[in-house]
């Protein structure tokens, strides 16, 4: 078998076309500019020391699956190719992989999808040399042309076409795989082929601690540095970092937890340090067993919270605001039109420390012209939200009144719907609040 198949040596082709223009055409010089400051930016010790590790633990894993006969040399290309492809770039992304809590989880389970195994089977068998050639671009044309009309509605029958175009080459591509199959099926059923089959999704799976362990190195790393702003006392702030490590461990979520409310409070002796700790472990032991909230108080704070989570609005941590004797949390803002300035949406919880007493969901429109796509937005949380908080659906009046962007309120048992505009004075695309709350009375 050929160290490279023809897809592989196309994918070559092209980017050393690519390579060769950026490098040499007078009209890339900005480029090469840039290329060469994120070069300089690359070479730093954090990052060279943290590639190393990971050099120094693939080839570990690589000497122990040699050891037990599951690697073998004719694997280098493979194993290379994984490094760059996943190893490589998982490094990169800690910081999204930490913020994804089933990243570990899907890691494993994608690599036992069927899906998988049939994108190695449809991989195992190329066109000839010329054909993947001319593939290559016309479906990397294709790819970003898809990426463009992924969030614009403008451009929804462009973005038909080019899905037709994919499936109409993927059903191609698995028939002839087929026919290759049927017809040589013994080039398919070899040693080698099972060695690329599992030596990847392995690799894959053994890297997994590396990435957790750096993921944990890179919370701590951050928290020591915010404790410099967070703690005047170097002692005080020391000690904080024995006590985190030996409390907190490998639970970055309480790291973290602990981390945000250090900074909002003044640490000023030995027993609000502890306090800090104690506080945290309090808050994690009441969202992980929520007690029940008579419905005319108010809803659960760690309940509450949760509401909108399956719609992509989840809150941060529910805490105390510093000035004032008023619980919170709230969502990261969700933009969900197009432009330079796109309009978002956000989900806050208010009340207490033991319940909260407003739910509210608030949108930034940015620009009039989209004010009907934002209502359509609001509706569809706004029910989410009354379905989850009060197990109804919204009035036809409140649909009415969301439809045609006006305010309105309502009263249902001991708590007020309503929903507010605010419109933003002398704003040149005439933006406005759009804000929906239950509220307790």
């Amino acid at each position: 078998m050929d160290i490279f198949n023809n897809r592989e040596i196309a994918v070559g082709f092209w980017l050393l076309v690519i390579s060769f223009y950026i490098f040499l055409s007078p009209k890339m010089a900005d480029v090469r500019t840039s290329f060469k400051h994120l070069l300089s930016a690359f070479f730093v010790k954090q990052i060279i020391s943290v590639l190393i590790l990971m050099v120094l633990y693939i080839a570990f894993v690589v000497y122990f699956l040699y050891e037990i006969g599951l690697w073998n040399t004719g694997q280098i290309k493979n194993t290379a190719f994984w490094c760059v492809s996943f190893g490589f770039m998982s490094l990169f992304n800690v910081e999204s992989i930490k913020k994804d809590k089933s990243f570990f989880k899907h890691s494993v389970i994608d690599n036992l999808k069927l899906l998988a195994i049939l994108q190695f089977v449809i991989g195992v068998y190329t066109f000839s040399v010329w054909i993947e050639i001319l593939l290559v671009p016309v479906l990397v044309l294709i790819g970003a042309m898809l990426a463009i009309t992924e969030n614009d509605e403008r451009h929804h029958q462009v973005k038909t076409l080019l899905s037709y175009c994919i499936s109409i080459f993927g059903i191609i591509l698995i028939a002839y795989t087929l026919y290759m199959l049927m017809t040589n099926f013994s080039d398919f059923a070899n040693e080698n082929t099972a060695y690329d089959f599992f030596i990847p999704p392995l690799l894959t799976l053994l890297y997994l601690p590396f990435i957790f362990l750096i993921s944990i190195y890179s919370t701590y790393e951050q928290v020591f540095v915010r404790l410099k702003f967070s703690i005047d006392n170097k002692l005080y702030r020391n000690l904080a970092k024995v006590y985190a490590f030996i409390l907190f461990n490998i639970r970055i979520s309480l790291l973290d937890r602990w981390s945000y409310h250090v900074t909002r409070i003044n640490i000023k002796s030995h027993t609000d340090l502890l306090e800090s700790f104690r506080y945290v472990f309090k808050t994690s032991r009441a969202e992980k067993d929520p007690i029940d909230i008579p419905e005319n108080l108010g809803w659960n704070p760690y309940r509450a919270k949760e509401f909108l989570s399956y719609e992509g609005l989840d809150t941060g941590f529910y805490n105390n605001n510093v000035f004032e004797s008023e619980w919170f949390a709230a969502s990261r803002m969700q933009e969900f039109s197009d432009g330079i300035f796109p309009d978002n949406i956000t989900y806050y919880v208010e009340g207490s420390e033991e319940v909260v007493k407003v739910l509210k969901l608030k949108i930034n429109v940015n620009d009039a012209v989209r004010t009907h796509k934002a209502c359509e937005k609001l509706e569809k949380m706004a029910e989410a939200l009354s379905l989850s908080s009060l197990s109804l659906h919204l009035s036809e009046e409140m649909k009415s009144a969301i439809s045609g962007c006006y305010p309105y309120s309502e009263k249902v048992d001991n708590k007020t719907i309503a929903l507010i505009v605010e419109h933003w004075l002398d704003h040149e695309l005439h933006g406005f609040h759009l804000k929906f709350m239950i509220s307790n009375d």
